[in-house]
């Protein structure tokens, strides 16, 4: 028994759609700023009903609030109110930086600084006997974790749309 054409050309058709979909997704996603980039992604995840993928992409666009992936833990410099470094803090410095890529990119011009709850500013203080105002993440490690986060999410969206 053989399947009637129709059906053959139908399922080429959608199989072509979804290939073209997804080289239009990796194009935009190696192009585009990325914020650009993962808002297309979500339509597309939205459109396949791809729940995990959705909030994969809306917690990278928009920040995470647990749970934050390996990839985003970054090293952390540390800051007095006059701006100098402040040295001893080495075993604190692997960070989560759970800020999403929209403001990501949006500081990445002028470096991120991060505002640390009073608490940890306040032990960090107390471990190297002067007071931390701040955190810093350097331009170079953000455009790094930037670069991370698009190859996960075209690995994601691939494994989506196959």
């Amino acid at each position: 028994m053989s399947v009637p054409e129709a059906r053959i050309t139908f399922s080429l058709d959608n199989i072509l759609a979804a290939l073209e979909s997804r080289l239009e997704l990796e194009e935009a996603i190696n192009k585009l700023p990325l914020t650009q980039a993962l808002e297309k992604c979500l339509a597309f995840a939205q459109a396949n009903n791809s729940i995990e993928l959705s909030e994969f992409i809306k917690q990278e666009l928009y920040g995470y609030g647990s749970q934050t992936p390996s990839y985003r833990y970054l090293q952390l410099s540390y800051f007095d109110t006059g701006g100098q470094f402040i040295n001893g803090l080495n075993q604190y410095s692997i960070y989560p930086v759970v800020t999403g890529v929209c403001k990501l990119e949006l500081h990445l011009k002028n470096g991120l600084t991060l505002i640390l709850p009073k608490q940890i500013l306040t032990f960090l203080s107390q471990v190297s006997g002067q007071e931390v105002d701040t955190g810093h993440v350097s331009a170079t490690l953000i455009k790094n974790l930037l670069e991370t986060v698009r190859k996960e999410t075209i690995h994601r969206v691939i494994a989506v749309a196959t």
